[in-house]
Formats: structure tokens, C-alpha cells, sequence
């Protein structure tokens, strides 16, 4: 590596870093005047919800801990020019950690053991297949679509779009999928199948309780297809890597669903 590219790629990190920090700093500002705000300042407490909601809101965090991590590994990747993958960890693991922290101090929820946990699940997902792989074999994915729940309790579950997408858990569905190629000899067109296990759940309308108001909650199991859409263009590396970003989110196919009461098949799953 030459000298001048040297000193751009010193100049770019610190950069990056430098607009990495700023921001989330600045977010941190900007929640707790939003978020925060409508509820009063307390001494640091802690807040056990462990049991609520099935744990979709524990695989959101998890989401969440591994997607910052693994963007901001590619981000850091791009301005120094090598593999570190300790960085998005450490990034990840600090912003989720302030959050945390905030919610201690904060009347309306309070510090929570189990999603510090499963942040760090996320976080530790991402850099362990980076660290000793140098990919990701697994691949964690996020699905939407809009569930009859939220028109019930629009006050917990939301009432626009946006919120519902945040809030109702019935219409979330967290995915694990897994190239084929991974453990299979494919041609280059294909590489892009993979296999895709997803949890989710519905009728929970209530986060403490199973049953309300004729609702009965259930847990769903889900085995589907998707695309690895960092393979979809074997031809095109540079294609890849722009492709790769829109990983995260699971595209539909038909699939199994595994719940308590029976098992169901879907044409479509989002």
C-alpha cells in the first residue's frame, strides 16, 4: 500500500469515526428530550420484563445489537481498509449500553437485565461470525406486515404505520437464515437460496398475559425460504456488496407455521 493511499484511508477513518461518534451522542440527546422526557428522572432501578411479550421485544434487541454492529463493521471496513471487527462491537455495545442506562434513571421503565442481554447475543452474533469466519453464515432478517391487533389497543400496539412497525409484536416476525452454499456445493446461480427459520406471535395483546378480552396468544414457529441477496449477482462484486445492505430484511415465500394449536401452511409469509 502506497503512501498516499495510506494517509487518504488515516484521514477517512478518522473521519468515519469522528461522524460515527457525533451521531450517536446526538441521538442519545435527541431521545431523551423525546423519548424520555414525558416521564420523570428517578434513582437508577431496575426492571424485570423477561416473561412479557414472548420475548419478541428480547429478539429485537438482538436484531437491533447485530444489525449496528454488522453496518458499522462494512462502514469501518470501507474507511480503514481491513477487518476489525472488535470496532461495530464496541460501538454497538456502548450505544445499547447508554440506552440501557437511560432506562434506569427513568420512571417510565427502568434498567432490564434481559434486554442487556439480548443485545449482547446480537452483538456477539455478528462479531464471532466476522472474527472467526470472516462472514456471516447466519444471517438475522426482520419481516412486517400489518396485523387486525393494532385497531384493539392502538395505545400499546400503535395507531399509524410507523408506530405499529415498532410496537405490535403481532405483526413482527424475527428470521435466522442460512445460505445453502454455506454446506452445499451450489453453482454460482444459486447461492443465493437459503433456508430461513422464524419466530413470531399472534393475538399477544397484552405483554404480562397470555388470554385477554377472548384473545389467546400463541407462539409460531415458522420454516421458510429467502435470498441471500449478497449472492444475488455473482458476476457484479460491486453489485453484491450494494445488495448485501438490504440483507436484513426477509423476503416473503411461502412457509411452514408450527404453533400450539395446529400447524399451518402459508402461501405468502412477511
Amino acid at each position: 500500500m502506497n503512501a498516499q493511499r495510506t494517509d487518504s484511508l488515516h484521514v477517512r477513518k478518522g473521519i468515519t469515526h469522528a461522524v460515527l461518534t457525533s451521531s450517536a451522542v446526538g441521538s442519545l440527546v435527541a431521545l431523551n428530550q423525546v423519548w424520555y422526557a414525558p416521564y420523570s428522572s428517578e434513582e437508577f432501578h431496575l426492571f424485570n420484563d423477561s416473561k412479557q411479550w414472548m420475548q419478541m421485544d428480547k429478539m429485537g434487541h438482538a436484531f437491533t445489537g447485530y444489525l449496528i454492529t454488522n453496518e458499522l463493521n462494512r462502514v469501518h471496513y470501507w474507511a480503514a481498509g481491513k477487518r476489525q471487527p472488535w470496532v461495530g462491537a464496541v460501538y454497538a455495545i456502548s450505544y445499547l449500553s447508554a440506552l440501557e442506562l437511560m432506562d434506569g434513571f427513568s420512571s417510565g421503565w427502568g434498567f432490564s437485565g434481559s434486554d442487556m442481554l439480548a443485545n449482547g447475543v446480537g452483538v456477539g452474533l455478528s462479531f464471532s461470525q466476522d472474527y472467526f469466519f470472516n462472514r456471516q453464515v447466519l444471517i438475522p432478517k426482520f419481516s412486517f406486515s400489518r396485523s387486525s391487533y393494532a385497531v384493539v389497543r392502538p395505545e400499546i400496539l400503535g395507531s399509524t404505520y410507523a408506530e405499529q412497525l415498532l410496537k405490535d409484536y403481532n405483526g413482527q416476525t424475527y428470521w435466522v437464515s442460512v445460505p445453502l452454499a454455506s454446506f452445499l456445493n451450489l453453482p454460482n446461480g444459486f447461492k443465493w437460496i437459503c433456508i430461513s427459520l422464524g419466530y413470531g406471535c399472534d393475538a399477544k395483546l397484552v405483554g404480562s398475559q397470555d388470554s385477554w378480552n377472548g384473545f389467546n396468544a400463541r407462539r409460531q414457529v415458522y420454516l421458510s425460504l429467502d435470498i441471500d441477496c449478497s449472492s444475488l449477482a455473482p458476476r457484479h462484486p460491486k453489485l453484491n456488496k450494494v445488495l448485501s445492505h438490504l440483507n436484513w430484511i426477509k423476503v416473503p415465500f411461502p412457509s411452514l407455521e408450527f404453533s400450539s394449536d395446529k400447524t399451518r401452511f402459508h402461501w405468502i409469509s412477511f
